[in-house]
């Protein structure tokens, strides 16, 4: 990236964290005084006398400015969507430097011509595409990351046509000995990212430590090294999670999961650090997405007694967490507990791939 982009996308990151906090102030302070909301409409339509008190956000494209305040809709509605369904709220927070590092072409304003990219009001720049692209580009993000700059295309295109029908539905139980197990007595291994790095990580941190002077350039760097490494397992848990994802899209037209109360389980001291590195809840958010655009059919079923039920004859047999094997007494069956409760998962479904739609989740 050169000099002057760089640049660019670093002013245009600037003042968009700017507006965003601007909004979130103007919001506060009306319900504050005359308890009156402010929404979008409201914020969008006052943008052209802002931008005559500041010039410089005309040197920024109009959506993008657009933009920054839906970000903030977002964050609002999803607020009051947690106030309404009695989780912990959250309201909304100012963004500082360190919590804003993204901003976004929804429509226009970019263009991609083989490796080099254009962006309105910012310049030109050569990138390197992971992967060719393929379909019809929707939006451009520009997103700073700890270790660059990076650029995040939505691409509309028909997947259902890359996977036929399978006529296969396999029960997926996910845990932390194996990352998950199929109704098939296929094994998914667990890489355990976050404890093969653990010791990086510790390391890191304990060099942030010994800088207490927030202000000091050793500080910025040990701060820098730090946010290496965590985003070096993210991006480790996040391919191995596309990955296993598609396999299982690829083989089968329906999986099925339990619905496991994964901020429940992780009050748990003992499990919560394995728990987290699993990360089940973002790797399903990952496979119903690619589920949806492969016209695949993604269901979660109750997570009661799977573990504990005989998947052959039903009876209940009583097993510790620590009694990894299930042993049926009454029919004599035998089999991992985890196999064992991947069949239950499956039964519990009812349903079968055959003659089914494009509809993504079942509930």
């Amino acid at each position: 990236m050169n000099t002057k982009f760089q640049a660019g996308c670093t002013q245009t990151l600037e003042l968009c964290r700017e507006l965003y906090n601007a909004g979130l102030q103007e919001r506060r302070d009306a319900w504050a005084v005359s308890q009156t909301s402010v929404n979008y409409a409201t914020q969008c339509g006052q943008l052209s006398d802002i931008k005559e008190l500041r010039p410089e956000l005309k040197e920024i494209h109009s959506q993008v400015l657009q933009q920054t305040l839906r970000k903030l809709q977002r964050a609002f509605e999803n607020f009051f969507r947690r106030v309404k369904s009695r989780e912990t709220p959250g309201y909304p927070r100012f963004k500082g430097r360190d919590r804003f590092d993204s901003f976004c072409y929804p429509q226009s304003g970019f263009r991609l011509a083989g490796d080099k990219l254009y962006l309105s009001k910012i310049g030109s720049c050569r990138v390197r595409l992971s992967r060719p692209v393929e379909g019809t580009i929707k939006t451009c993000t520009i997103k700073r990351e700890a270790d660059g700059w990076f650029v995040i295309f939505t691409v509309e295109e028909n997947q259902s046509r890359w996977f036929p029908r399978t006529g296969e539905i396999a029960g997926v139980d996910v845990g932390i000995e194996n990352f998950a197990t199929l109704s098939t007595g296929q094994v998914i291994e667990n890489p355990k990212l976050l404890r093969q790095a653990e010791r990086r990580v510790q390391t890191a941190q304990r060099q942030v430590s010994r800088r207490p002077n927030k202000q000091s350039k050793s500080r910025r760097k040990a701060v820098v090294l730090l946010a290496k490494q965590h985003l070096k397992i993210k991006r480790q848990r996040l391919d191995f999670f596309h990955k296993t994802s598609l396999n299982l899209v690829r083989e089968f037209d329906q999986t099925v999961f339990e619905d496991l109360n994964i901020k429940g389980m992780v009050k748990n001291h003992h499990l919560a650090k394995s728990i987290s590195d699993a990360a089940w809840g973002t790797f399903l958010l990952i496979h119903t997405s690619k589920a949806a655009k492969a016209g695949r059919v993604v269901q979660t079923v109750p997570a009661a007694f799977t573990s504990q039920d005989c998947s052959q004859c039903g009876n209940r047999v009583r097993k510790s967490l620590a009694v990894r094997e299930h042993r049926c007494m009454a029919c004599g069956f035998v089999a991992h507990r985890d196999h064992n409760a991947a069949i239950n998962i499956k039964q519990k479904a009812g349903a079968r791939p055959s003659g089914m739609g494009e509809s993504a989740r079942v509930n």
